[in-house]
């Protein structure tokens, strides 16, 4: 799966900030109507190159020197938290753009050391269909997945993981081998796994509750192809230096 191409699928449906004809409504009562006669007509589809710029001329850059990556995110996060709040093996953050209380309704939680090497092999992109569709076959059998497919996410040719989560699934309680129970989880995640530029292994995930939405997944998407790995710095003291070399 090209993430780039698989884009298209939601920006029709999802991603109405995007629509060529927003910015021109938001104008129409204060502009003559000569000037806004094409504000009535019908908003052209973007290609996914024309969303992804317009995204990110209006989305927020976050970068994270402590677990090094930047990307940008439809909005500013609301809050940043660490990732081991939800998974106590997660080792990265979570970046909060909507939430009641301490419920979360719409974050993206990006891990890094977020897969072995064997887990999801280097050289996927140079094995044969029939090897790759085992390779799925096998996760869909081992993992909560209702969807996994092969993803070149940073659009270098290295393939990933894009997959998302079952509700219910069925496993394997008495290690026979055989599903004997159903589990069920009353929301959806998605899940992309891949190597960053440096090679780090990274996952980033849509949380999106109670239910997944075309426009988030939208974004989502759109946010991955700007996900860029840098050098991390893994001390307090060394962060607040090069802080504080950017506020000069």
């Amino acid at each position: 799966m090209n993430l780039k191409k698989t884009v298209m699928m939601t920006i029709a449906a999802g991603m109405t900030a995007f629509s060529l004809a927003a910015p021109m409504a938001a104008f129409a009562a204060e502009a003559p109507a000569a000037e806004t006669a094409s504000a009535s007509e019908e908003p052209r589809e973007l290609s996914a190159e024309e969303a992804l710029e317009l995204y990110k001329q209006s989305g927020y850059l976050y970068t994270s020197q402590r677990y090094g990556f930047s990307i940008v995110c439809p909005t500013k996060p609301v809050a940043v938290v660490p990732a081991s709040m939800i998974d106590e093996q997660a080792y990265g953050e979570v970046l909060i753009f909507e939430s009641e209380g301490f419920d979360i309704k719409h974050a993206w939680t990006i891990q890094c050391k977020a897969f072995e090497d064997a887990s999801i092999p280097d050289n996927l992109a140079q094995k044969s269909e029939k090897e790759q569709q085992a390779y799925l076959d096998n996760l869909m059998k081992t993992m909560p997945y209702e969807f996994v497919r092969l993803a070149d996410v940073l659009g270098d040719g290295r393939l990933g993981l894009y997959a998302v989560t079952a509700k219910d699934w069925e496993v394997d309680e008495n290690g026979d081998g055989k599903p004997d129970g159903t589990l069920h989880s009353d929301t959806q995640t998605v899940r992309t796994f891949f190597r960053g530029q440096l090679g780090g292994h990274f996952a980033v995930e849509l949380l999106d509750n109670p239910d997944i939405t075309a426009a988030h997944t939208a974004t989502y998407r759109l946010g991955l192809m700007t996900f860029q790995e840098i050098p991390a710095v893994n001390n307090d003291a060394a962060i607040e230096k090069k802080s504080d070399k950017k506020k000069k």
